[in-house]
């Protein structure tokens, strides 16, 4: 006849186990606190002096969620506008003419967004960040249409995204004539 005590204990999980539950608890310490420290720290927050430490790499991994945290009414496009010089082709000497995007960035809709707006830098250091990255980026932009197309070199960048109600019809359904909003993002200095 066994004795009650030895009948009432469980017995104690193998080493292995414990292991294992004490590295799956971890990993779910880890996913509430990157979560926690990315999405409960707006920009506005931040400014008050209110923070949990974020890391770089924890900023990266849980940033991916961000594109799903809003809403637009909106669709858009982006778009980039070279100064040409006063060589080449005469029929838009001076003018600011339109350059392809895809030209420059070839990737989807999405990613084309996070590069040309300088997301990252703009969300983890701020608009000073951003602006520095879109004086480089023109200036490369820049550079390489001007080696593509050399009879119609341009000395200055702009660009931006173009702005147009959705429509049920579809994503470009709703741009028209006169339903489009231009944000300028970013404009090149006149060269020195």
């Amino acid at each position: 006849m066994r004795s009650r005590s030895s009948t009432s204990q469980a017995p104690r999980p193998a080493r292995g186990a414990r292991l294992k539950r004490l590295l799956r608890d971890l990993a779910a310490l880890f996913l509430i606190y990157g979560n926690v420290a990315v999405a409960l720290q707006p920009h506005a927050l931040r400014r008050l002096g209110l923070r949990v430490p974020r890391p770089g790499f924890v900023h990266d991994a849980f940033l991916i969620t961000g594109m799903f945290g809003s809403y637009t009414v909106v669709n858009g496009d982006f778009f980039l506008f070279g100064l040409r010089d006063r060589s080449g082709a005469a029929t838009d000497r001076g003018r600011w003419i339109p350059l392809s995007v895809r030209e420059h960035f070839p990737q989807r809709h999405g990613v084309v967004f996070t590069e040309l707006y300088a997301a990252h830098h703009w969300d983890a250091h701020g608009r000073g960040a951003q602006r520095r990255a879109w004086t480089l980026l023109a200036r490369r932009m820049r550079e390489h249409h001007n080696r593509l197309h050399p009879e119609r070199a341009v000395t200055r960048l702009r660009f931006g995204t173009e702005l147009w109600p959705q429509s049920p019809e579809g994503y470009r359904a709703g741009k028209r004539p006169g339903a489009i909003q231009m944000q300028t993002w970013f404009v090149e200095s006149e060269p020195r």
